[in-house]
């Protein structure tokens, strides 16, 4: 098997995001040793995923002050906001975590997590992207309060309540309504995700490395749903060097196939392979809410929770992954 692109031409964009969120952080300010969008533009610090590099990269780097927004995190980080679309009601953004490391500010974008109940496919879990979702109710020091609209009148949507407090997002609360049935309560009282789902899918690591690595694939592949608890490390080509893998999934709506993609952040170089979500071949997996796990030092497993164990190795003389099952 050898490493290919991820399917680039996905048609389906992240949700839309709502209005609010970007007027809330400038309102809170920045003090006078703060990073400015100014500052970041010229520094080359706006990494943004798409659609922010089709649409609003030129608005960016000519008026930054107008479409990002920076906010304090903590000591040396901070939070910057940054506008891609507006639609009828709701918008596009995205947030980066700017930090001072060694006298010098470095950007990763966050992954936020959310909630995929099964509207879209029939397996329940959480996935990271790129994109802030919903009308803040909430935007505080560590933490970001979320509201969105599954339609314009508020019948159903998600509310959520991100921790912000390290270089991977956290889900502190998330409640959701799917059903729009014209009945409209206040978001506060939707129905709880509960939280052994929200732990059961938590990010594996939380550290710095996780926060880049998410960022990294998010940045290289934005249409693909990437999984927090699909992340291990470890030395699969036995080449001395701990390499960090994550698993995601995407969805051809055209053709309806589904692909799980493994993707290998090795010093550096992002390498990707593609392997089918079906039932009738059996290299696949029958579904793509997989975790990942090092089993050996030789050996990663990708248990999809339905069917029998996929177990990764590594060729030396193809300089590629090889697949079992046993």
């Amino acid at each position: 098997m050898r490493g290919c692109d991820i399917l680039a031409a996905a048609p389906r964009w992240g949700r839309r995001l709502a209005f609010g969120l970007a007027g809330l952080l400038a309102a809170a300010g920045a003090q006078a040793a703060d990073p400015t969008p100014q500052s970041l533009a010229a520094a080359g610090l706006l990494t943004l995923p798409e659609p922010c590099t089709v649409s609003r990269e030129e608005l960016f780097q000519a008026a930054p002050d107008e479409n990002v927004w920076v906010s304090d995190l903590a000591d040396g980080v901070w939070l910057a906001i940054a506008l891609c679309e507006h639609h009828a009601y709701q918008s596009t953004e995205v947030a980066l975590r700017i930090e001072e490391r060694d006298g010098a500010l470095t950007s990763t974008l966050l992954a936020f997590p959310v909630w995929r109940e099964g509207e879209q496919t029939p397996w329940p879990y959480i996935t990271y992207q790129p994109w802030l979702i919903g009308l803040a109710s909430e935007v505080s020091e560590r933490r970001i309060s979320l509201v969105y609209k599954g339609r314009g009148i508020g019948d159903c949507g998600e509310h959520v309540a991100y921790d912000l407090t390290g270089p991977v997002v956290r889900i502190e609360e998330y409640r959701a309504k799917f059903e729009c049935d014209g009945a409209w309560i206040e978001p506060d009282t939707w129905p709880l995700v509960p939280r052994q789902v929200l732990d059961d899918h938590a990010p594996v690591h939380t550290d710095r490395m996780a926060g880049e690595l998410l960022s990294a694939v998010m940045l290289r592949w934005p249409r693909v749903d990437w999984m927090g608890h699909a992340i291990a490390r470890g030395d699969l080509d036995g080449g001395g060097v701990e390499d960090h893998w994550i698993g995601g999934y995407s969805r051809n709506w055209d053709t309806e196939l589904t692909n799980y993609h493994l993707v290998r952040l090795q010093e550096g170089t992002l390498r990707a392979w593609d392997i089918p979500v079906a039932n009738d071949t059996q290299y696949a997996l029958c579904q793509p809410a997989a975790s990942l796990a090092f089993e050996d030092p030789a050996t990663l497993a990708i248990d999809d929770g339905l069917c029998d164990r996929m177990r990764v190795g590594w060729d030396a003389a193809a300089d590629t992954i090889t697949l079992g099952r046993r």
